[in-house]
């Protein structure tokens, strides 16, 4: 139970500010100021389509089964559909030969007739034209299929005008779907596949029109027939199979017949469920899939990109927050996607309904049209607010994240030092404030979603009012000539045309309801978006140049010449460094705490680039190597000894996965680790807690070295290799590094040498080292062996190694205290 006062910020009513920490309400306020607009958020929305191309496009997969890329990287394609405006052609010929679309019976197949023409000759077109205008002419060309498509199923009766139609269509898609080319004098021919957004819009619309559709005529059979016993409409009659119960042929309906159109009512409704459940059970399985291969799609590009990303980039950033923004901020990227999904199948069946009610009266349009006129007014206020409040509330989230990560790395020392007490305050302060910032994004939701609902049924209230007049005076629709053709009864205002377009009419209230709460949502989207989007924006620091070579095996020496480098531009950590190193020889690097020893190594790997001056292998500068292949030639062990919860074995050939048993014991053994090895329960492959707290810190400090030294890199980086290990432990490792430095475990040949970087602070490792850099505040001061060093009077290494020989000796330098 949280008893600090913290627990209070948050009170049953208001946003408890008075109780929110200081530097939080700074930071809400920051967030607050943000000036981005609509337009911005888009832009946002925009930059997923990439991730959603592999989704829309899919791949090719030729004839002999290779799948290729869905972009085409030769210019111009050797790909080509010239065979399509010969297929339409084709299947239009003989629906117009048979009568299936007439001209001159009706105008309805006049426009067929028409549209069909003009998918052909558009169809032809696309061969001819490029740039803007073969994108105009592709834009018409789904334009007119998709409306003629749904003219031919809503206004014209029968199945044959569908049948040609839908033939037509197929015939013009095939440009998208097969293509051919000629190489070799043989014919290759590929197919689009895995366009799986495609798929499932397809299977939404053909979802929605069936709904569409059904409910129109289903409305009718039962309020008008079934229940009033009225005559069917022609079309219905024919559709059931009865055409002596339509209009004109009959009075009214008797009960047997009533009873009839019942169980053919009840049949039809159970097959129309029988087609649309499987869509309705695959659809939202179809939708998850799809989203989350999208969001694999952004979270491998963002993990590789934070893998690219210097130290210089991770040394600002708090490790929870780039966990919070992989795993969580990565993950709006399905969410957007379902939301576009959503909201346009929203927009498209909320413009179909508005049409519709608008035929059967015009004043019910306006009223439709006016709660989406309401809605956006109001979105234009409330969205930047919900922008702002989501960032606060994703900071804070992060925040926390940052908080449990560091808390659980840290266990040791804070249960050490018993401070459970402040990390648990600490933790609730961080949990407090997440937890506000997200109440108050959700209130600000709940708010939103309350007035709209309000907003929305007053004008609801008084459409139906209206609509319940015009059904009991029987009044005239609007279109109902238009209506008449389609083959309802709604040329008047009845029962059913009550029943249908107050549903309808609620349809509408609701989609638009359903796109503002949609709206709503992707503001905190796209927030979370655009904090992954910073991420993806950072140009690494560190990268290859366009013409990097691999590193050529090591052979002369390692070169720093003049090298400067600063983590901040105020601040340099190095100054004009000079150095040569050798193969076959152990440089120690010396100095007080912050003098730039890790620093100087971390440039040798490219960790960070230096600002001025160069390091160069063998007269190759580092930047003009790969940077992979420079890092696979460089081993490193850590002072931090970070060990895995695997096997033994596999942690030592972590960077090595194919090191077998005898390369692995042969490191282990350099690393004077192999005698404790076989000694474990189960040797190699006995399992390690987690980071390794099954052993003591000496013996996670050899597997440490081990793990570098199998790489049998020829450059070995070591940072404070002996800072855990007894003085023989020491003695034996030192002696085995120096042999393995000069290449004696592979017969002495001068191929096998390695160049060793030693950080350390132990007076008996130094006094091994072939070489011996004292670095104070960036520079290199003094360098030489051991014993050159120890003959400078008051040299600096020769008071280092008089205070360490002191301080063994149990007496306290003078000035010990201002040297640290």
């Amino acid at each position: 139970m949280i008893q600090d006062s913290r627990a209070r910020a948050l009170p049953i009513w208001g946003e408890g500010k008075s109780q929110i920490p200081e530097q939080e309400l700074l930071r809400q306020q920051a967030a607050e100021s943000d000036a981005r607009g609509i337009g911005d958020v888009l832009k946002i929305f925009i930059r997923t389509w990439p991730y959603l191309i592999p989704m829309v496009l899919g791949y090719w997969r030729t004839s002999s089964g290779v799948a290729g890329d869905t972009v085409s990287t030769q210019t111009p394609s050797p790909w080509n559909y010239n065979y399509v405006p010969f297929l339409v052609t084709a299947l239009t010929l003989p629906g117009l030969m048979a009568g299936w679309v007439p001209l001159s019976l009706s105008w309805q197949h006049d426009m067929l007739f028409w549209a069909v023409a003009a998918m052909v000759v558009l169809s032809w077109s696309l061969i001819f034209l490029r740039g803007r205008s073969f994108l105009t002419a592709l834009i018409l060309l789904v334009v007119v299929a998709a409306v003629a498509n749904l003219f031919a199923m809503l206004a014209v009766t029968g199945w044959r005008d569908n049948l040609h139609i839908g033939l037509v269509t197929f015939g013009c898609l095939c440009m998208w779907l097969f293509q051919y080319q000629v190489s070799d004098g043989r014919l290759q021919v590929r197919v689009r596949l895995g366009c799986h957004l495609v798929y499932y819009y397809i299977l939404v619309w053909v979802s929605t029109m069936m709904g569409v559709v059904a409910g129109l005529f289903t409305v009718d059979l039962l309020n008008q027939s079934i229940l009033q016993a009225q005559p069917l409409t022609p079309f219905l009659a024919n559709f059931v199979g009865q055409p002596e119960l339509a209009a004109g042929s009959i009075e009214l309906l008797d009960l047997v017949q009533r009873q009839d159109l019942q169980r053919t009512y009840i049949t039809f409704v159970v097959a129309i469920g029988f087609i649309t459940f499987p869509l309705a059970v695959a659809m939202p399985y179809y939708n998850v899939w799809i989203m989350q291969q999208i969001n694999q799609s952004l979270r491998l590009a963002l993990v590789e990109r934070w893998h690219q990303l210097s130290l210089r980039y991770h040394s600002k950033h708090r490790v929870g927050d780039s966990v919070y923004r992989i795993y969580q901020d990565s993950a709006q990227v399905t969410a957007v996607i379902s939301m576009l999904i959503s909201v346009s199948t929203q927009v498209v069946q909320y413009a179909i309904t508005i049409v519709f009610v608008a035929a059967l009266d015009p004043i019910l349009g306006m009223l439709g049209v006016t709660i989406a006129i309401l809605a956006i007014g109001y979105a234009s206020w409330f969205s930047p607010r919900v922008r702002s409040r989501s960032l606060v509330a994703r900071q804070a989230g992060a925040d926390l994240t940052s908080r449990i990560q560091e808390v659980l790395g840290a266990v040791q020392v804070i249960k050490a030092n018993g401070m459970e007490a402040r990390e648990q305050r600490r933790f609730e302060q961080d949990s407090v404030n997440a937890f506000n910032a997200a109440f108050r994004v959700r209130s600000l939701v709940a708010v939103v979603g309350i007035i709209m609902f309000t907003m929305a049924a007053a004008i609801l209230l008084g459409g139906e009012f209206l609509m319940a007049i015009w059904a009991s005076d029987n009044r005239e629709t609007f279109a109902a000539i238009l209506i008449g053709l389609v083959g309802l009864s709604f040329v008047r205002w009845n029962l059913a045309a009550f029943q249908w377009a107050q549903t309808e009419f609620f349809k509408s209230s609701n989609q638009v309801r359903g796109v503002m709460r949609q709206w709503t949502s992707a503001q905190d989207m796209a927030m979370g978006l655009d904090r992954v989007f910073e991420i993806l924006d950072i140009e690494p620091d560190v990268k290859n140049a366009p013409d990097a070579i691999p590193m050529p095996a090591f052979s002369r020496d390692v070169v720093f010449d003049h090298v400067g480098f600063a983590y901040e531009s105020d601040r340099a950590i190095l100054y004009d460094i000079n150095l040569v190193v050798h193969p076959g020889t152990i440089n120690a690097i010396v100095g007080p705490t912050g003098s730039g020893k890790s620093t100087l190594v971390g440039l040798l790997t490219r960790l960070y680039d230096p600002d001025s001056g160069s390091i160069s292998i063998d007269g190759n500068d580092l930047r003009q190597l790969d940077v992979e292949s420079l890092r696979w030639n460089v081993s490193i062990a850590l002072q931090e000894n970070v060990l895995f919860a695997m096997s033994v074995r596999d942690n030592i050939r972590y960077v090595v996965p194919e090191a077998d048993d005898a390369a692995i014991y042969r490191a282990a053994e350099i690393a004077c680790a192999d005698e404790y090895i076989r000694g474990l329960p189960d040797g190699l492959d006995t399992v390690l807690g987690d980071r390794g707290g099954k052993l003591s810190t000496g013996q996670r400090q050899r597997l440490s070295i081990a793990r570098a030294l199998v790489k049998d890199a020829p450059i070995l980086i070591l940072d404070e290799p002996t800072a855990a290990l007894d003085a023989n432990t020491e003695h034996q490792m030192l002696s085995r590094l120096s042999a393995w430095s000069r290449g004696e475990d592979r017969d002495n040949e001068a191929s096998n040498k390695r160049a060793i970087f030693l950080i350390t602070h132990r007076i008996s490792t130094i006094q091994r080292a072939d070489q011996i850099l004292y670095l104070d505040q960036g520079r290199i001061v003094e360098r030489g062996t051991h014993s050159e060093l120890m003959q400078i009077p008051d040299g600096l290494y020769r008071r280092f190694v008089e205070m360490e020989a002191m301080l063994q000796a149990g007496v306290r330098p003078v000035g010990a205290d201002d040297r640290e």
